[in-house]
């Protein structure tokens, strides 16, 4: 069975440098507040979320020239599993979290940071070394 399609989008290095750079900046910014507690936990999250989001992009374009386009970040971490799977599984635990981060009322816990914040160190890590 070949894999399901996916809305994707063509996308040149320099597009791709410019989606790795968003992540280093988003996640610099979820840095700022990682030993806050309370609601800066949400934002924290919701911040190192988009960074994974952005990282993906960049991952994407430099190993396939297409990056996710549709509304589904599910299928976005499908398509980054698709150029390696622990990337993939990374961004799946993010887009985990996005819904409570960024709509949600409870607020979430310092350990849901502590995942975010690897989630999205790998991603832009490794968004670093294909799109420099």
């Amino acid at each position: 069975m070949s894999p399901r399609k996916l809305e994707t989008k063509k996308t040149n290095a320099g597009e791709g440098r410019g989606r790795r750079q968003v992540a280093e900046k988003y996640l610099e910014v979820a840095e700022l507040i990682d030993s806050e507690d309370g609601t800066a936990i949400n934002v924290c999250v919701g911040v190192a979320v988009l960074s994974g989001i952005a990282a993906s992009d960049a991952i994407c374009a430099a190993a396939l020239g297409d990056r996710y386009s549709g509304e589904d970040h599910d299928a976005a971490a499908d398509l980054l599993g698709r150029v390696d799977p622990k990337l993939g599984k990374a961004l799946h635990d993010l887009v985990a979290l996005k819904g409570e981060s960024h709509y949600g009322a409870a607020l979430l816990t310092a350990n849901d940071r502590k995942k975010a914040l690897r989630c999205a160190t790998t991603l832009v890590d490794e968004a670093r070394l294909r799109q420099p």
